[in-house]
């Protein structure tokens, strides 16, 4: 198993890989309504500040934000929680996210918006590397946590009294064994999911135009120091331009999402699980431009012919990063290592997350530009460097 540790001589790292772009990410999350019918997001974006991240440790945030989230995974790999624990302890000890938590938005440009669905187990958290890039690049980045007992935990808040002392009401992960109803459950799941997507597109174009929600986080007692306001971003998100984004169950709600609503004008899947909308006909029929970024053992014969419908039009792109495996494109090669595919040998994961994100932004360059830096030529380079260690056009099935 390759340790996250094991290119930094055993000593132990406090954070998740920092950003490359100009500006310094930061985040907030963000949660409507006193009742499971709103949603939870975090939102990553672009700050003002330009210097060095690790200046501001002390606006960094604990990458597990509470033993919840434990217990999550624990149900979501069928483990006694400690063994989680134990994991997280042993190979990163009380790893940070390099972010500066509640600063102010940097909106002297208008932030492209990308809408991020989260794959099954997973939560708001577990793409901070790459949201954290995204967002150091001028982009606002907004992942939901799926309230379908799809995300390893989630939680909300019945009333303002509740919110005030942190009183949560949890809604679990539900694990759901395969048989005959499987894809009828799953497919139910996709629905609710793309329901939030839709929500929280609605809630970007309402904050666009001065319809600013209050957030039911701010009822909840805390020691830091917040700065963000949700007005800032008045007239300040390019809503003409907005990204669709998933990774796995998350591809999947992507792809139904943008078959559903024409202001997303492109999508990012990364290793989309296309079993739960396999037999939903208008996901097949979408006009958008479409990348598709996959590792390499992930994809079954199946899954490999449902995304080959999608490379039928122009705009339309797929790549495999050779020796990398589904949780590449996570944070847990860095917070725990590799657990995946244990006897193949698999690629440093700090290249796979850079061509994963070079890929991205080249895509992003095309479709929609950031209007606070431009990266074409360093993705160029980059790319044009790594060029063996990924390949264009259809995946091959692992098995």
């Amino acid at each position: 198993m390759w340790s996250r540790n094991s290119n930094n001589n055993n000593n132990r790292q406090s954070c998740l890989p920092t950003s490359k772009g100009p500006f310094l990410p930061g985040c907030i999350d963000f949660m409507t309504e006193y009742s499971e019918n709103g949603f939870f997001v975090r939102l990553f974006y672009p700050t003002e500040k330009t210097d060095d991240i690790r200046k501001y440790r002390n606006q960094w945030i604990p990458w597990c934000p509470d033993i919840s989230y434990i217990y999550g995974f624990s149900r979501v790999l069928r483990m006694m929680p400690f063994i989680i624990r134990f994991v997280f302890w042993w190979t990163s000890g009380n790893i940070h996210i390099p972010t500066l938590y509640g600063a102010k938005v940097n909106n002297t440009h208008k932030l492209k918006p990308i809408i991020f669905s989260h794959g099954l187990g997973s939560n708001r958290f577990l793409y901070s590397v790459i949201c954290n890039e995204l967002a150091s690049r001028g982009y606002l980045v907004a992942v939901i946590e799926h309230r379908d007992g799809s995300a390893s935990n989630t939680y909300y808040y019945k009333s303002k009294e509740d919110a005030k002392n942190d009183k949560r009401t949890p809604i679990d992960f539900i694990n759901i064994d395969l048989g005959k109803n499987h894809y009828n459950k799953r497919n139910s799941q996709i629905h609710k999911r793309s329901e939030e997507c839709e929500k929280v597109l609605d809630f970007l174009l309402g904050v666009n135009m001065g319809k600013c929600p209050e957030n039911v986080l701010k009822d909840v007692p805390t020691n830091k120091e917040i700065n963000f306001e949700l007005s800032d971003l008045i007239d300040h998100i390019d809503v003409t331009n907005v990204t669709m984004c998933g990774h796995s169950f998350g591809g999947a709600t992507a792809l139904y999402a943008i078959s559903k609503r024409k202001e997303f004008k492109q999508g990012i899947l990364f290793d989309p699980w296309m079993f739960p909308i396999k037999d939903e006909q208008d996901v097949f029929n979408i006009s958008q431009p479409l990348i598709f970024i996959n590792t390499q053992t992930f994809h079954i014969t199946t899954n490999v012919k449902a995304m080959e419908k999608f490379l039928n039009c122009e705009g339309r792109e797929m790549y495999t990063i050779v020796n990398t495996t589904h949780e590449n494109q996570t944070d847990t090669v860095f917070t725990a290592g590799y657990w995946l595919n244990w006897f193949m040998i698999k690629m440093n994961p700090f290249k796979a997350i850079n061509i994963n994100n070079y890929l991205v932004f080249r895509f992003l360059t095309k479709y929609a530009p950031s209007s606070y830096s431009n990266f074409d030529e360093e993705c160029k380079q980059f790319l044009e460097k790594e060029r063996r260690a990924f390949v264009e056009g259809l995946t091959k099935p692992w098995a």
